[in-house]
This record gives structure tokens, sequence and C-alpha cells, in this order.
């Protein structure tokens, strides 16, 4: 019986005993028995090999190939592996392409060095060309609304200053009562010399307007801030007093400025300018004027329910009952238990709202 190695092959045997296989090897080869060198592992069809040696030459064919599968999908495996823990350290890996902008980026997440960044564009609201205009007109800073008591009368007085200023200066000074003057743009220098008079008698002296043309004034912010300007700078320069209060020519709220009364108001605040309508009136705003008596008796209409009072009445040539009333309003005030001060920018206002 013959005896294999492990590579299927039979072991060597004496030549005697298989003529045949040397006889068909000489014939193939075209040699001698001398000159022919040992068969082919693999040669002889007509050799059979064990079982056990196909099994072992199978392995040894396939366990190379199979280990060289494996080790690279491990490979590739541990390589996605070390991707996702470089990741989680060292933040999202972001593809320039896709790179946010820097306003939009946290801390961890800003490119590095060497990377192009884009920068976005401001997205606020763009501000309105007015607010560049007169850089210089800003109040003064002022502790706003911190005086807000019961009981106090603001006499105010718009249009002057006319001949009738000394004359009410004169009454105010009688009774010890400070007031709140709304000037207009009267540039003769006996109208200046009347607004150092206010002034120099501690009253307030304000901007009412400087054309108090309510069509021209109240065409646009830009028109309002034009005619504003015109009479601060007339005030400061007649007084050496920069005004810090306002009314508005015909109240905040009017039949002019329905349609920008609000983007006023917000410049003028923005700039720190108070300004100031009122809860009580003389009624001497008409052509003809009433008679003092009718006069006194408006402005003392339901006093004593006002916890506070902003009396308007008018300074001009021919408000002469105005003046002749003046008293008749101050004694009624007194009697219901008010005393008088003059408008200032920490007095809280009293502004018209359109109703809800």
């Amino acid at each position: 019986m013959a005896e294999y190695n492990i590579f299927g092959q039979p072991l060597e045997t004496k030549p005697e005993e298989e003529p045949a296989a040397e006889v068909t090897e000489a014939a193939e080869t075209g040699r001698t028995g001398e000159e022919r060198k040992a068969p082919s592992r693999l040669a002889g069809k007509k050799r059979k090999l064990h079982p056990l040696a196909l099994l072992a030459l199978a392995a040894a064919i396939l366990l190379p190939s199979g280990l060289s599968v494996m080790l690279g999908a491990s490979l590739e495996q541990t390589r996605t592996e070390l991707a996702h823990l470089q990741s989680s350290q060292d933040g999202p890996v972001i593809p320039v392409e896709e790179e946010p902008t820097v306003e939009g980026l946290q801390t961890q997440d800003r490119p590095g060095e060497g990377q192009d960044v884009v920068r976005g564009e401001d997205s606020g609201p763009e501000l309105p060309a007015y607010q560049e205009l007169y850089p210089e007109l800003y109040a003064q800073p002022a502790k706003h609304n911190s005086i807000d008591a019961d009981k106090v009368c603001y006499l105010t007085f718009d249009d002057g200053p006319s001949a009738r200023t000394p004359e009410i200066l004169e009454v105010l000074e009688r009774y010890h009562v400070k007031a709140t003057f709304f000037v207009v743009g009267k540039t003769s220098e006996q109208s200046k010399q009347w607004m150092r008079d206010i002034v120099a008698a501690g009253h307030t002296l304000a901007v009412h307007s400087y054309t108090h043309d309510y069509n021209k004034i109240y065409d646009s912010v830009e028109a309002y801030l034009e005619d504003f300007s015109k009479m601060y700078n007339l005030i400061l320069e007649a007084t050496g007093t920069a005004p810090q209060i306002f009314r508005f020519p015909g109240g905040s709220i009017n039949a002019y400025n329905g349609d920008i009364y609000q983007e006023i108001v917000s410049e003028m605040v923005r700039r720190g300018f108070v300004y100031y309508d009122w809860n009580r009136t003389n009624g001497d705003a008409v052509r003809k004027s009433p008679s003092a008596s009718v006069l006194a008796q408006n402005a003392l209409n339901k006093a004593g329910s006002a916890r506070r009072a902003i009396v308007l009445m008018h300074d001009s040539k021919s408000h002469v009952n105005t003046v002749k009333a003046l008293p008749a309003i101050i004694e009624g005030y007194q009697a219901e238990g008010f005393t008088f001060d003059a408008l200032t920018p920490e007095v809280r206002p009293i502004v018209y709202a359109y109703p809800k």
C-alpha cells in the first residue's frame, strides 16, 4: 500500500515497483532516466491525492487571502473609529465651502489659522438719515420723571415774548410764582431782552417754534428738526442758556402731524428733550379773547379734582385779558391747595395720546 506525505505526494519507492511511471515520464520529457529530474509535486494526472492532503492544500491557499481581507476590514474600521474620536475631541469638521460666517460661530467653531473667513453684512435696521442732522442738538442729561408731586400747578405761556411779557412777569413776581414760557422766533433786540428777563427772573424759557407755521414744520421730521434747531439756537444766543424742554405747536397730536408725530416724538426723546402738553386751559386761543373773568373761570374748571395742573395760556400783544385774568387764576389754585412751579426736564410730563 502506498504512503503519502503532507502535500499528497507518494513517498519514494524502489524503481522496480513503478516501471510504468518511469516510462511515461521519460516519454513525456524526451530525456533518459539518468537525465530526468524528480517528478513535479503536482504532476501525474493519474495519481490520486488523499482527501486530507486536499484539505491541507486548500487551507494553505485560502488562509492568507482570508487573513488579508479581515485585516483590511479591521484597518478600515479602526481608521473610522479614530476619525470619530478626533471629531468628538476637536469639534465638528466644517467644509470650507460650507463654512458659516464669523458672526454665527461659537468660540470652539471658529476657523483655524489659514482658513478663509466669510464675513456677513450687518443685519440691523437702517437708521433714519435725520438722526445725523444737527449733531449739537441734544439736551443735557437729566433725571426725567423724578418730580411728580401732587397739588402743583404749572402756569405756561405760549407764543411770546411780546409786549405782554413784562406785565406777566410783574404779576408772577407779585405772587412769588414761577412759570414757563414757550417762545417763538422773534429776533428783534427787544424780544431777545424779554427772553433774558424771563431767565433772570428764575422762570423756564423753552422752545415752542421758530416759524409757528404748521404746514412747514409738520411737513417731515427733517422740517421739524430744522425749525426746532433755529429756535434752540436763538434762545441760546440771546440768553446763553440752552433750552431743555419744548411744546409742540398745536400740541403733540394735532390735525397737521397725525402721520408723523410718532417719528418726531421718538427723535426728540432720543435727543433727550422733554415735551409738555396741558390738562387745563384758559381758552384764550381764539380770535376774539373772552373777558378776564371767563378766562379765569376756564382755567379753574374742575381744579379741585386735579392731582396736578399744567395750564395753557398765551403771551402775545393782543392777549390783554390774559394778563388781567392771571391774578384770579393764581388765587383760585391757591385756594384749592396748589403750589406753583416752573417746568423742568425732571417734571413728569402730561402728554396727549390717541384713544385706544
